[in-house]
């Protein structure tokens, strides 16, 4: 992979990831006002997809290490 794929690549990563951020933000502050509207089957299917997206989000944290380690290691070596 040559490295203007491996940056742009990376810059998708950091998209998608941060994408992910925001809607589990979003969620979060859609948790906190149901919490108060005691709303309990809302609360339980955003709590589920919160659950989800902090996998997915972590999975995608993994990757942008991935990438940027072989960056630095592929411009070490040169």
């Amino acid at each position: 992979m040559n490295e203007h794929s491996m940056m742009q690549r990376l810059f998708m990563a950091k998209d998608a990831l941060k994408s992910t951020i925001q809607k589990m933000l979003d969620l979060n502050r859609q948790l906190k006002s149901l919490r108060k509207s005691k709303e309990l089957l809302a609360d339980q299917a955003i709590k589920q997809e919160l659950k989800l997206l902090n996998k997915v989000a972590d999975h995608q944290a993994k990757i942008i290490q991935l990438y940027e380690y072989r960056m630095r290691e592929k411009t070490g070596t040169e």
